[in-house]
């Protein structure tokens, strides 16, 4: 397993492993699922990590620039968020995910958040990776956010016709620098 900055090179194997793991959160784009994907992803490549084995792009995390909006009025101000972490689902659970998101988000001096989403019934699918990377969750959107939302079509799970899914915002708070005099 080697980690690396992504480069231009890897956009469409990122919005790939997107794709086939997430669908979008890119809801208003008329666009297709992937191509809405490569946008988003192409906007922020400069920000990602990617997880290769033999060449393989096999897990990706991407974090924001800074934020000034707060959209879930959580009172914080320049923040960054977390894009997007996927795994290839033949490699999640030997601790890729994790390392992406240490990378993204270790040494932050700005306060990060993370919309951790969850068709599990009893906790949002990446809690133990957040837990693991120093995330608590601050604010439950509830089971049906994202429908309300209109994010179902859009879902990697838009063919199961469920009717709810788990939405947490996850913070890692800044770490607080002090000066010796």
């Amino acid at each position: 397993m080697k980690y690396r900055k992504a480069t231009f090179n890897d956009i469409n194997d990122i919005a790939n492993l997107v794709t086939d793991l997430l669908g979008t959160c890119n809801i208003k784009s008329d666009s297709s699922i992937l191509e809405s994907n490569i946008e988003e992803i192409t906007k922020d490549i400069n920000h990602y990590y990617v997880c290769t084995i033999n060449d393989k792009i096999v897990g990706a995390c991407g974090i924001s620039d800074i934020l000034k909006q707060d959209r879930f009025n959580l009172g914080l101000k320049n923040i960054r968020e977390i894009l997007y972490l996927v795994v290839d689902k033949k490699y999640q659970g030997k601790g890729i995910g994790t390392q992406l998101l240490k990378l993204c988000s270790n040494y932050n001096k700005e306060d990060i958040i993370y919309e951790a989403w969850g068709d599990n019934k009893e906790y949002v699918n990446s809690k133990f990776i957040l837990e693991k990377c120093g995330y608590k969750m601050i604010k439950d959107l509830g089971k049906d956010y994202y429908r309300k939302q209109n994010y179902c079509d859009k879902c990697v799970n838009r063919e199961k016709e469920c009717y709810e899914c788990m939405a947490q915002i996850w913070v890692k708070f800044k770490i607080e620098t002090t000066s010796k005099i």
